[in-house]
């Protein structure tokens, strides 16, 4: 299916945070769009205010981009790992795969294309502003290719999974302050603390989350005994649910209220990321995996074509020498010296 946003509607995108372009994300049911979407919302991250680093809101899109293969996956057979959309053909998806494994040059190589674009309309106010952000962002991806960057981004692609869990509870909430507010919102009041009426399924899930994120524990972004901790404190809160049925209702944690009704939707929150997280993350790692060797193959490919090139190469010009040597010392018989003959010798 061919992508539904107009040039006008991506026009118009502007970066306000990753939880926003999570959101946004979301409601994109198809590949092609999520991609250009994600596109020019990285390539506007320069203006205004930052919620993360460049690094990792380009990692956070891959994650994203990633998630939106696994969905496009499923309705499908025998796809090659290095496919980003499987609807396409290799030739048509080498723009996706390149983002995955090369994001800096990627983006570099879509800001210089869209600022050529946009210099056929620079009448337009609006045109002329998109070629400033473009430029801007062009000139810092630049930068970046050999520098840290392109580094920053590996590195986040290899870290465990607690900063992608919290970029997902983060969009759920709504936004980095709304997401402070729910998770304040779960600590126990001044009467809970002199009493002592927090439940042990609480003080288990504030330490787990805790130590989920915490890169010194030994649970740093262990998805497991996040879940557990999580499932356990909403049986706690309805002993009747089974959690093999399903997650718990919304209605059912909105008739809750105060610091209880707080825990349980995060808990709630904490489960939905999870899933999410789990059903991108073998997607993510082989389209990387696969795209990384695919590459490595190619140059090993043209290597091995420029050895054998430069061999032949090489035999052929031992060969031109060493005809050129023959030949000229062949030339130079008919200036050798002939020896003399003694008078007698001619007359016997």
């Amino acid at each position: 299916m061919p992508g539904l946003l107009s040039e006008y509607e991506l026009n118009q995108i502007q970066y306000v945070s990753m939880a926003d372009y999570i959101r946004r994300m979301d409601r994109l049911e198809n590949i092609e769009d999520k991609m250009a979407f994600t596109t020019r919302y990285l390539l506007t991250y320069g203006n205004g205010q930052r919620d993360v680093s460049l690094a990792e809101a380009i990692h956070i899109a891959k994650v994203k981009i990633a998630e939106g293969s696994a969905e496009a996956r499923e309705n499908q057979i025998m796809i090659p790992d290095e496919a980003v959309d499987p609807n396409l053909s290799d030739e048509e998806d080498a723009r996706n795969r390149q983002f995955m494994i090369d994001p800096v040059f990627y983006l570099q190589t879509e800001a210089n294309r869209l600022i050529i674009k946009e210099a056929n309309n620079m009448e337009s106010p609006e045109a002329q502003r998109r070629i400033e952000n473009y430029q801007t962002m062009s000139t810092v991806l630049l930068n970046g290719l050999n520098g840290s960057l392109s580094a920053d981004v590996s590195e986040l692609d290899i870290q465990p999974t607690s900063r992608d869990v919290q970029a997902r509870l983060k969009a759920k909430f709504g936004g980095e302050r709304e997401f402070k507010k729910a998770y304040s919102d779960t600590k126990p009041g001044v009467l809970s603390k002199m009493f002592g009426t927090s439940s042990v399924a609480y003080a288990n899930l504030e330490q787990t989350y805790k130590a989920f994120n915490n890169p010194d524990h030994v649970l740093y972004g262990d998805m497991n005994s996040l879940d557990k901790a999580a499932t356990e404190y909403l049986k706690h809160c309805f002993p009747r649910w089974n959690p093999k049925n399903g997650l718990i209702s919304q209605g059912a944690i909105n008739r809750l209220s105060g610091t209880k009704k707080a825990r349980a939707m995060f808990s709630l929150n904490i489960l939905k990321a999870t899933a999410e997280q789990r059903k991108t993350e073998p997607v993510y790692e082989n389209i990387i995996a696969a795209n990384i060797q695919q590459r490595a193959d190619m140059e090993a490919d043209v290597n091995e074509e420029e050895f054998q090139q430069n061999l032949l190469n090489d035999v052929n010009n031992e060969e031109a020498d060493l005809n050129s040597s023959e030949a000229e010392r062949d030339y130079h018989k008919n200036f050798e010296d002939v020896p003399e003959v003694e008078d007698e010798e001619l007359v016997n």
